[in-house]
């Protein structure tokens, strides 16, 4: 079996898309039995970095948009044709390429632009909300990587459940407890203060629900000498964020590192934090939680799409809108240090419960149920 790949969201500051392909290839490889390839193709200006060795691939050095208008207005060039013949494709990025004979895999990480699409910007709401529903529908087999994403799909893109097939992600295997003393000394340097803080992770953009943990979060500065880190891009429509955190009197509270520099300097991140804190409205699958479990770090979630399947028991979760139990939560596992190690044992073993290995193995037996 020959596969076709698109490779092109691993780029060298891979967002969540491009670090699950990435995954997906390193893992992939060594599970193929005698006669199983992997081809990569990509697209964009620029080509992809830090794919493994063993695969071949092939750049067409196009804006990315470009291409998929190409494919959507003309359906061509065929995209099995160009990587010389493949028996399958795989789409990684939510567009689906025409092909001549191969099959099409088509994975969807979430709806979160059609299940609310106040929650994306308009540039991804119109083309998508268009576009998914009939890629999904044309697709052979769907990827996704929750129960509950996969629920989503069969639900507002219309296709049968057993063509929707669930390979979670995983937190990289860099993610494990850091030496204390070491992650809060590593902290202190990068953020230049020494202050014991709540950390959440990922993009600041309206469906994270970011307005509610700051609310929460201004009930309980009082009591607790915490500062509260949002370690993230600035994403969309968020212009709002820095005037609502002088508002609620937390400029002095508040830390807005964006991204941290490195993956180590993020398991330090975790590592050295009392409290994670993911308040998200839609999570496709939630890898941050996931990593800050690995890194034992204990964690309060929404109960919001898939993040209870994510962090099962070992979380303390809140509804999406319920401020104040938000801050009872904070307020309750900062004071309480032997509830928090409690919980940092517990969201340890259920961080193990996600591995490449078997999103790998999973993705593959997709494969192989086409052939």
């Amino acid at each position: 079996m020959r596969i076709g790949m698109d490779i092109t969201p691993a780029t060298a500051r891979p967002t969540g898309v491009g670090e699950y392909v990435l995954h997906v290839l390193e893992h992939l490889l060594p599970q193929f039995s005698a006669g199983e390839s992997l081809r990569g193709w990509s697209t964009g200006l620029h080509a992809p970095v830090s794919i493994p060795a063993a695969i071949s691939c092939r750049h067409f050095p196009m804006p990315t948009r470009a291409a998929y208008a190409l494919w959507r207005h003309c359906s061509h060039p065929c995209v099995d044709r160009l990587l010389g013949g493949v028996d399958l494709f795989h789409a990684t990025n939510y567009f689906l390429p025409p092909t001549a004979k191969a099959k099409r895999v088509l994975t969807l990480y979430d709806l979160a632009f059609l299940v609310e699409p106040r929650w994306a910007s308009p540039k991804i709401v119109g083309p998508f909300s268009r576009d998914v529903p009939r890629f999904a529908r044309e697709a052979d087999a769907i990827v996704t990587c929750s129960e509950h994403s996969r629920q989503d799909i069969v639900r507002l893109c219309k296709v049968s459940p057993d063509r929707v097939h669930v390979a979670c992600g995983a937190p990289d295997p860099l993610f494990s407890p850091l030496d204390r003393t070491r992650a809060q000394t590593r902290m202190r340097d990068l953020l230049g203060w020494d202050a014991p803080y709540v950390l959440y992770v990922g993009t600041l953009e309206p469906r994270k629900n970011l307005e509610t943990l700051l609310r929460a979060f201004a009930r309980v500065k009082k009591s607790h000498p915490h500062r509260l880190v949002l370690a993230g891009g600035m994403g969309w429509n968020m212009q709002h964020l820095p005037g609502l955190i002088d508002r609620l009197g937390l400029t002095q509270r508040v830390s807005l590192p964006s991204y941290l520099p490195t993956r180590q300097d993020l398991v330090a991140a975790y590592s050295a934090a009392d409290l994670f804190v993911l308040p998200s409205h839609y999570e496709g699958f939630g890898l941050p939680l996931a990593e800050a479990m690995a890194c034992g770090c204990p964690a309060i979630a929404s109960d919001a799409s898939s993040l209870p399947e994510v962090g099962g028991d070992a979380v303390r979760y809140f509804s999406p809108q319920d401020e104040p139990e938000l801050a009872r939560l904070m307020d309750d596992l900062l004071a309480r240090p032997d509830i928090r190690s409690a919980m940092a044992k517990q969201g340890c073993a259920q961080a193990k419960r996600f591995t490449w290995d078997d999103t790998a193995r999973r993705i593959l037996d997709v494969y192989r149920s086409l052939t």
